[in-house]
């Protein structure tokens, strides 16, 4: 009889086995796809891509704070179940708070990323580039 561990062993090295026959399968093709990399890099300009992901950034940030106000409440809507099976199961309690510990951070995350990010921005700079390097020794320490 094949225990569990011997079964998954076994599923991993046959994954494995395989691994080299697509590398090689790929590199018979590797010429012709460095070939078009090389010509599509041609009419490359980073501002035009930069800008396009930027636009996409922000529609995606968009996108995620408008199911913000869902999330809260999907989130509330849990948190009250599991408040709810806590009266029964004592454990479901401390779990409905930290869901509900979670979702708020989440929720804040989702709402001012912008301001953390720059906040997390500033203080490295300031941490990086201005505070430890400008450092002077006190006189009489």
């Amino acid at each position: 009889m094949i225990s569990k561990i011997q079964a998954i062993v076994f599923t991993v090295l046959i994954l494995v086995s395989f691994v080299p026959f697509t590398a090689h399968a790929a590199s018979s093709e590797a010429s012709s796809i460095t070939q078009e990399i090389v010509e599509g890099s041609k009419g490359f300009n980073p501002e035009e891509v930069g800008s396009r992901l930027n636009k996409k950034g922000e529609e995606l940030f968009e996108a995620a704070r408008s199911g913000s106000n869902f999330y809260i409440y999907l989130a509330l809507a849990v948190f009250l179940i599991l408040l709810i099976g806590g009266l029964f199961y004592k454990k479901l309690l401390s779990i409905a708070f930290l869901l509900l510990f979670l979702s708020i951070i989440g929720y804040l995350i989702i709402n001012f990323w912008p301001q953390i990010f720059d906040t997390v921005v500033s203080i490295l700079d300031w941490l990086f580039d201005k505070g430890g390097s400008n450092v002077e020794a006190a006189l009489g320490i």
